[in-house]
């Protein structure tokens, strides 16, 4: 396999991971929006951390790459909707996982 071709496929895993992980951020969003628009509820403004979204985006691209890497779609020369899909869903769920997991090993 060209190393130019690899890079592309694995590049493509990490930014369609992002997208997934894009879609939990809106619902976030939307929820810290419905939060910050109750009484008594801190401004979105106060409530929206920057920092907070780029590390979750971060986590959705080694997601998508991770699953790209883990064998959906490295054996083709092109990817197919169906792979993107899937690489899309695991930046979503892959994601959750990995956060997950971080919350949880940095309580112990």
């Amino acid at each position: 396999m060209d190393v130019t071709l690899l890079l592309m496929q694995v590049l493509l895993g990490g930014v369609l991971g992002m997208v997934g992980q894009g879609a939990r951020v809106i619902v976030g969003l939307k929820k810290v929006n419905d939060e910050a628009s109750a009484p008594n509820g801190r401004s979105f403004k106060d409530a929206f951390q920057a920092s907070t979204l780029v590390v979750s985006l971060l986590i959705g691209f080694v997601a998508g790459v991770l699953a790209i890497v883990g064998g959906i779609g490295l054996e083709a020369e092109t990817i197919g909707k169906e792979t993107m899909l899937a690489v899309i869903a695991s930046g979503y769920a892959g994601a959750d996982f990995i956060e997950g997991f971080m919350k949880k090993a940095g309580t112990k």
